[in-house]
């Protein structure tokens, strides 16, 4: 031990802190590697940390997740880094014999929902709790309509909402499916059949307005312009499928212009839908309560453009990625673009996340590469090469430590819980244009 490491041990502990709080994540990693009490007193010590992300990007858990809090501020500053950094551990989860479109939920930080083909799958954390295991907990077949023409009967997108699961199906119809836990098999509920066309019509995208047990599901389709909602009441008791007759459907036209619409997203309040059109390069905002349209996009047609994701950023911003790899934000209350970011290779952008503060992670169309933004800067902040296959990035999800991606041959973490001086980087912060 150093005559300086000497010296500072002799002070008190509140005065080492206020000194480190002066310092750099840099300067900080030198004075733990000194002594194993200075390691454990920087380590441990949640007021040297917290002074440091102000200006830097921080990438936190969803409220509702279990990790939520649990990661000390030393935990969350490493992370951090190495996000923005290029530090991580990349491991495959699972791999897909034939090529499909797989969506994904990782839900609540604490079990992975994948659809393959007609099917879901969930994968459970490890007993370690660590990663997630390769081996797969429980599988749910979504039931199917032979349409005799060219579509899949592949699962298209679904959304965990409350105590259900909802499927949008290519099929034309939409499965709703009860959960009582996560980590046990669902038991399908109700199956809408022929909500767009009399089932001409795939199935692009779905969501639930859950009012105490009466839910209104909606959906929308890339080959019809009109949303579809269907009300139903769930029957914990009844062990029978239900199946909705054609009163209890009502469709909203969304506009002459448009072809239909790849997604949607409902707000936390459950009153304001935001719809990506196809056709159109800025998004709709409808009122549920009396399906009034409170933000339209007559002056933005596009026949060349499309609207492939869309997320509620707060209550007051929506995000969007769009099929000419631009990144857009909206304030819904003056309808003004607030940020305005572009895909590094202006490539074509297929799915999007957001932490709901200052980080946005979006997946491209090629190479498996997913990439970071910071709300608060318009370059990227980082780009990651996720899996080794040609393919875009369908659906991604993470929280603070994991990016997890779908690409047509299967599964991927990126683990950025790790180490930064045991790992290589892999660096692609680079800026191509001003």
């Amino acid at each position: 031990m150093t005559s300086v490491s000497n010296n500072l041990l002799t002070l008190p502990v509140d005065i080492l802190i206020l000194i480190f709080k002066k310092l750099q994540s840099d300067d900080l990693g030198r004075i733990m590697q000194t002594c194993k009490t200075l390691n454990n007193l920087v380590q441990n010590s949640n007021a040297i940390w917290r002074s440091l992300p102000r200006n830097r990007l921080m990438l936190r858990d969803k409220a509702d997740s279990r990790k939520f809090n649990n990661l000390s501020w030393y935990e969350r500053c490493r992370a951090s880094y190495n996000w923005c950094n290029g530090y991580f551990k990349q491991k495959p989860l699972v791999h897909f014999y034939s090529k499909y479109m797989p969506w994904l939920d990782f839900h609540n930080s604490e079990a992975l929902l994948v659809s393959v083909g007609s099917e879901i799958h969930c994968y459970l954390p490890s007993k370690k709790g660590l990663q997630l295991s390769k081996k797969r907990a429980w599988k749910l077949e979504i039931p199917k309509i032979n349409r005799h023409d060219i579509r899949t009967n592949d699962i298209s997108r679904f959304v965990v909402k409350n105590d259900f699961i909802i499927c949008g199906n290519r099929d034309g119809c939409v499965t709703v499916c009860r959960k009582n836990n996560i980590q046990s098999r669902p038991r399908i509920e109700c199956h809408i059949r022929d909500c767009h066309y009399k089932g001409a019509a795939e199935v692009s995208a779905v969501e639930a307005i859950d009012n105490r047990g009466q839910l209104v599901i909606v959906s929308v389709s890339s080959d019809a312009s009109n949303l579809c909602l269907c009300s139903w009441r769930s029957d914990e008791d009844s062990d029978i499928i239900t199946i909705p007759d054609q009163d209890s459907k009502n469709v909203v036209n969304i506009y002459h212009g448009h072809v239909g619409a790849k997604c949607i997203a409902l707000n936390k309040a459950q009153d304001k839908l935001a719809i990506g059109p196809d056709g159109n390069c800025r998004p709709l905002l409808l009122d549920v309560n009396n399906a009034q349209f409170l933000m339209d996009a007559d002056d933005t047609k596009m026949m060349t453009n499309v609207i492939r994701d869309i997320q509620w950023h707060d209550e007051n911003s929506i995000i969007f990625v769009n099929h000419k790899g631009f990144l857009q934000m909206i304030d819904i209350r003056s309808h003004d673009v607030i940020y305005n970011g572009f895909d590094p290779f202006l490539s074509s952008l297929y799915c999007l996340k957001t932490d709901g503060k200052h980080g946005i992670v979006v997946g491209s169309s090629e190479y498996s590469r997913c990439t970071l933004y910071d709300l608060r800067s318009r370059p990227h902040v980082q780009m990651y090469f996720t899996q080794c296959y040609s393919s875009p990035v369908y659906c991604l999800d993470f929280d603070s430590t994991k990016l997890i991606t779908a690409v047509d041959r299967g599964i991927g973490i990126l683990n950025f819980d790790v180490d930064p001086s045991t790992e290589r980087q892999k660096d692609y912060s680079h800026k191509f244009f001003p």
